[in-house]
């Protein structure tokens, strides 16, 4: 089916390909050695003043900004030189191509498209070094098709690195993001594979970004495990690029996290609970790639085992009901939380700095724990709240009983 896929969209760009340029506003994707057997990927995109580009090593994954013409493409250098800022703050925020010291590009790729190959020298000033390469073209997209929009775009341009600049709910894949998808394709490092009767998950780590992220190992129904791995692989896709495009940004950017993972390397995720018919997973910790404060996160989500898919709650218990201003928690399940929030208060002490029980209902999430419990969770407050994050409410499956429905029976 890929290689079904390369040669359609081949065939389509060729003869833009050959002349050396690209469908307005669609990048060209390339796939190949530079030297003997450094893999790297390279993106260009035609502009009036020549082409726009990118390019990562395979074994890095963090791009690197390229600007000129085909015979001379310029490659950016970091913005940071022995800890001193490369150029002057007049230039914050652009890629350098030129060395102040010298006046002259240190690495160019002189090189030519033909057919679907680009192929040439690229060439360092600073070590004089030539080395060849040969990169065949494997894809092209639109990047406008993927972009997030509203919020998410105000978001990833304020703060480098979040979202890594494709809209959520876009499916990484050679046809939507040839380039993500590929810097996607290095060999994860697995863990050992830990077993819950019939069903078991190991934890999977991509050596670039450092955390580790959970993978269903075997299960009864093979629909199951693959519909539920396809989720948590581009979960785990999107934060892998995120952290490598925080790390890219020691190409434009002279702040404090400008070349770090932004703490994606610290993330702490978790699979809390496992059964044949559930696996809830939280994400958690406080990433930074700029900004004015760090995202402190705690983010909980519940997989279906019985249907694939994400759990939809309101097949267990009334949780949202529709108004004309959207929705709003069910009655049935506010007066639960109302009642099992005041029983906890006699119990403990009720002279807290902060009661977070307010906020419960409009932030409430849920995540299952092991062995046999349900926690109701705050996720998604904003910074000043942080404190409120994670399970506010904490309790067995069973006391669930007055409000389950019937479809419940299937899960537990």
């Amino acid at each position: 089916m890929k290689t079904l896929y390369r040669y359609s969209i081949i065939l389509g760009a060729l003869t833009c390909a050959a002349a050396g340029t690209a469908v307005a506003g669609e990048r060209m994707v390339f796939k190949g050695t530079l030297g003997k057997n450094a893999e790297v990927v390279l993106e260009l995109e035609n502009k009036a003043d020549g082409y726009d580009g990118r390019y990562f090593y395979m074994r890095h994954g963090v791009d690197i900004p390229l600007h000129g013409t085909l015979a001379s493409l310029k490659e950016a250098l970091p913005r940071l030189e022995n800890g001193e800022p490369l150029a002057a703050d007049d230039n914050s925020g652009r890629p350098i191509f030129v060395d102040p010291a010298t006046g002259k590009p240190r690495s160019i790729w002189h090189g030519k498209i033909n057919g679907d190959t680009y192929q040439g020298s690229w060439h360092d000033a600073k070590a004089n070094k030539d080395l060849a390469f040969e990169l065949h073209q494997v894809g092209s997209y639109n990047p406008d098709a993927v972009k997030p929009v509203g919020v998410k775009a105000v978001t990833a341009a304020i703060t480098p690195g979040v979202g890594s600049n494709i809209a959520y709910g876009t499916a990484i894949s050679l046809k939507n993001t040839p380039y993500d998808y590929l810097k996607m394709q290095l060999p994860l490092q697995l863990g050992p594979e830990i077993l819950r009767k019939n069903v078991g998950y190991r934890m999977a780590t991509d050596p670039r970004t450092k955390f580790a992220y959970p993978r269903l190992t075997r299960h009864p129904d093979p629909q199951v495990l693959a519909s539920v791995n396809q989720i948590l692989e581009q979960r785990h896709w999107q934060m892998s690029l995120a952290a490598l495009e925080c790390k890219a940004t020691l190409y434009t950017s002279d702040g404090p996290a400008a070349g770090s993972l932004g703490d994606y390397d610290s993330e702490t995720i978790g699979v809390r609970y496992l059964s044949a018919t559930l696996m809830s997973v939280v994400e958690s910790g406080s990433t930074f790639c700029g900004g004015a404060h760090p995202n402190n996160h705690y983010d909980p989500f519940t997989l279906d085992l019985v249907q694939g898919g994400y759990l939809d709650f309101n097949r267990l218990f009334p949780v949202r009901t529709k108004s004309k201003d959207g929705s709003e928690i069910d009655p049935v399940l506010a007066n639960f939380i109302s009642r099992k929030v005041k029983s906890e208060k006699k119990r403990n002490s009720p002279d807290q700095d902060t009661d977070c029980s307010d906020v419960l209902p409009e932030y409430l999430d849920f995540e299952f724990d092991e062995p046999d419990k349900i926690s109701f969770v705050v996720s998604g407050i904003g910074h000043a709240m942080g404190v409120c994050l994670g399970p506010q409410l904490v309790m067995p499956i069973r006391a669930l009983k007055p409000i389950l429905k019937a479809g419940a029976k299937a899960y537990f």
